[in-house]
C-alpha cells in the first residue's frame, strides 16, 4: 500500500453517490486531524454539496447536517425504499428538491466559499446542450452557486433543474470523479476519495492528468444505499471514511481491520509477537500431521491465503497478525473499529467463548460432526467448526486434509488460536 504524504499540498476530490456522502465526512475528519494542506476542492452530486461545505469551513454544520439526516427533511418523503421513491418520482414527474434547496440556501454560504483561499469546483451536465458543465468557482456567475450545486446534484429520480433557461442533470452521469478540473486548475497532487457512487466512473492516472500523484481513498466495506436515510448506516460510513483515510496517510496498518500502527512491530504483543524460527517449524510439523501425506501442498494453500492478507509482503513479524485478520473476519468481529493486535485478538476470543458457550449443547456438536463428516460444508458454521476442532478430545480422530484444502480460513483460524493458547 502506497502511504499518502501528508506533508504535500492536495486537490480533493469528492464524489457522488447520494447518502454515500456520509464517507466523505469521515475523510473530511481526517484530513482535519492530520493538518493536510488543501489547495483546491471538486465535486459531483453529494461530493459538490460536501465540498462547498469544506471549502467554508464548516466541519461541525456539515457533520450535524449528516447525522440528523432524514428522508422527510431532504426530500419530502415519509420513506426511503427505493420502490416508493421510484414511484413517487414517476407519479410527480419526479421528486421535488425545493426542501434541499432551502436546507442549502440555510447551510451554504457563497461569500464564505468565494473569499476560501481554498479553490472550488464542480461538475454537472447540460440536458439542453448535451454537454458538461466543469467549472471553478470564478467561472460561476454570483448568486448562482447554490443553483450550479443543486444542478450538480440533480440525481435522475429528481425533478430537473433549470438555470437560466437551461435544464441541468446530475454531474455523476459525465464524470463521478473530476480529477482533471483540479489538475487543469494547478493541482499537482490530487486525492480522489471515492465513495462507489452510481454513474461515470474514469480510471484516471497520474501520468493522464500529466500531475506528480494521483490517490484513491475508496470505501472498505459497503456504506448504504445511494438514498438511504439510515443514521446508523451514515454513523457507520463517516466513521468508515476516518478509518480509510488514517490509513491511507499509515496511521493504520491491516487489510480488513485497523490495527493501531504504534503496535506495527508486535513486539510489545502479548499473544502475537513476532514468531521465532522454532515456532514456524513447529508449526509446519504440525500441518504436516493434519495434511496427511500432503504437506507441501497444504502449506502452499495456507501461505497463499495468509498471502494476501500480509499486504502481499509475509514476513516472521507479521504472519500471526495476517491469521489474526482472517479469524477476525471468520468470527465476524466489526471492521469497522480501531483496533491494537492484541485488542483484536480479544474481541476473537470473546466470539470464540461466545460460540464455545453454544456447542455445549450435544445435539450442536453432533449436528457440526455430521455436516463435517459428509462433507456438507455449504451451511455449516465455521465459527462453530473451529471451536468444535479445538475442543476436541485425545481420544477422538477427526480428518483435517480436507479442511486445510477446502476451508482454509477455518483451518487458519483453528491453528492461529491452538498456537496462541499454546503460548499463553
Amino acid at each position: 500500500m502506497n502511504i499518502i504524504d501528508k506533508d504535500k499540498e492536495y486537490g480533493i476530490v469528492f464524489t457522488g453517490g447520494g447518502t454515500k456522502g456520509c464517507y466523505e465526512i469521515g475523510a473530511w475528519k481526517a484530513f482535519k486531524e492530520l493538518g493536510v494542506k488543501v489547495k483546491a476542492v471538486a465535486g459531483t452530486s453529494i461530493g459538490a454539496i460536501n465540498g462547498a461545505l469544506f471549502v467554508q469551513g464548516d466541519f461541525d454544520l456539515a457533520f450535524e447536517k449528516w447525522i440528523n439526516a432524514n428522508v422527510k427533511e431532504y426530500l419530502n418523503s415519509s420513506d426511503d425504499n427505493p420502490v416508493t421513491l421510484f414511484l413517487s418520482a414517476v407519479k410527480e414527474k419526479g421528486i421535488d428538491t425545493a426542501p434541499l434547496k432551502e436546507i442549502m440556501k440555510n447551510t451554504i454560504d457563497e461569500d464564505k466559499i468565494r473569499n476560501s483561499e481554498i479553490d472550488y469546483g464542480l461538475v454537472t451536465f447540460s440536458l439542453s446542450d448535451m454537454k458538461p458543465f466543469m467549472v471553478m468557482k470564478k467561472d460561476i456567475p454570483t448568486g448562482e452557486l447554490i443553483d450550479y450545486i443543486m444542478a450538480s446534484s440533480a440525481f435522475p429520480l429528481f425533478k430537473t433543474p433549470e438555470i437560466n433557461g437551461k435544464k441541468y442533470i446530475d454531474g455523476a452521469v459525465y464524470d463521478n470523479s473530476p480529477a482533471p478540473l483540479l489538475a487543469n486548475n494547478g493541482c499537482k497532487n490530487i486525492i480522489i476519495v471515492d465513495i462507489s457512487g452510481i454513474g461515470v466512473n474514469r480510471n484516471y492516472t497520474a501520468e493522464g492528468l500529466n500531475i506528480e500523484s494521483l490517490h484513491r481513498i475508496k470505501n472498505s466495506y459497503d456504506i448504504c444505499g445511494v438514498l438511504e436515510f439510515n443514521i446508523d448506516k451514515i454513523n457507520r460510513g463517516i466513521k468508515m471514511g476516518y478509518l480509510d483515510t488514517m490509513k491511507a496517510f499509515g496511521k493504520y496498518s491491516g487489510q480488513k481491520y485497523f490495527i493501531s500502527k504504534n503496535s506495527e512491530d508486535y513486539k510489545d504483543s502479548k499473544y502475537l509477537y513476532p514468531l521465532t524460527n522454532k515456532e514456524l517449524l513447529d508449526i509446519f510439523d504440525m500441518i504436516e500431521i493434519d495434511a496427511e501425506g500432503n504437506a507441501k501442498s497444504a502449506r502452499y494453500s495456507l501461505i497463499k491465503r495468509i498471502h494476501e492478507y500480509s499486504d502481499h509482503s509475509l514476513t516472521m513479524k507479521n504472519i500471526l497478525p495476517s491469521c489474526l485478520e482472517i479469524a477476525a473476519e471468520l468470527f465476524g468481529v466489526d471492521p469497522i473499529k480501531s483496533y491494537t493486535i492484541d485488542e483484536l485478538y480479544e474481541a476473537v476470543l470473546k466470539t470464540y467463548e461466545e460460540s464455545k458457550s453454544i456447542l455445549k449443547n450435544t445435539t450442536a456438536i453432533d449436528l457440526i460432526k455430521g455436516k463435517y463428516k459428509s462433507f456438507d460444508w455449504t451451511n455449516i458454521n465455521k465459527k462453530n467448526l473451529v471451536v468444535y476442532l479445538m475442543n476436541l478430545s485425545e481420544k477422538e480422530t477427526l480428518s483435517k486434509k480436507h479442511l486445510i484444502n477446502f476451508m482454509p480460513k477455518v483451518y487458519i483460524t483453528y491453528l492461529l488460536i491452538k498456537f496462541v493458547e499454546a503460548r499463553r
